[in-house]
């Protein structure tokens, strides 16, 4: 069976647990507007499907695929969203996206304010973890979230990071986040980038 996961940019991502395998991405576009994002996946059994709110109070719900329209192949799915978005709009357009590039097997976190120091390590690492083991330089008490001396900036790299967590926002303004700084105790890097401090 296949279900179809679908994102809204800015309001709310769904993000597919184990059981569900996504098989294929498209974009939903009216005219230039990227409207929506459309996964279809394999459903391997029950699951649950990750909602994700991008907007405040950034709320996060599992949601049982029993309440998903249910799809007895991948083209079936496909000709759903094909006839949901509709072939009478002459704005309104799908498009396949490719798939990404294999993932890096390791990343380069550049500490700026520590002489420009380059260390290697895997995706998915901790930005203090890998400063404390690194030598990297980033200040820290608690490493927890609880006091805030580990307030960095992401100067390069920050669509690398992951988001914004709730011990981030009680020491950072929404203006700091939007600057790119982070909470080092609190941010996962997937890709290269440089901090400051």
């Amino acid at each position: 069976m296949y279900i179809v996961l679908t994102s809204r940019p800015g309001e709310y991502r769904s993000e597919p647990t184990p059981g569900i395998t996504p098989v294929e991405t498209h974009d939903y576009y009216y005219g230039a507007r990227h409207v929506a994002a459309f996964v279809v996946a394999k459903l391997d059994g029950a699951a649950r499907v990750k909602i994700i709110e991008d907007t405040p109070p950034h709320g996060e719900n599992l949601v049982p695929t029993k309440f998903f329209e249910k799809f007895s192949t991948a083209a079936e799915a496909l000709a759903s969203l094909e006839a949901l978005v509709g072939r009478d709009h002459a704005q309104a357009r799908l498009s396949r996206r490719e798939p990404s590039p294999p993932a890096a097997t390791t990343v380069q976190i550049t500490f700026l304010s520590n002489g420009g120091k380059c260390v290697e390590a895997p995706p998915n690492s901790n930005l203090l973890r890998v400063s404390l083991r690194e030598k990297g330089g980033i200040p820290f008490k608690c490493g927890g979230g609880l006091c805030g001396t580990c307030r960095c900036r992401v100067e390069t790299g920050r669509e690398h990071t992951d988001a914004v967590k709730p011990k981030e926002r009680r020491h950072l303004s929404a203006e700091d986040l939007e600057n790119g700084y982070r909470m080092a105790c609190q941010t996962f890097i997937n890709g290269d980038v440089s901090v400051s401090w």
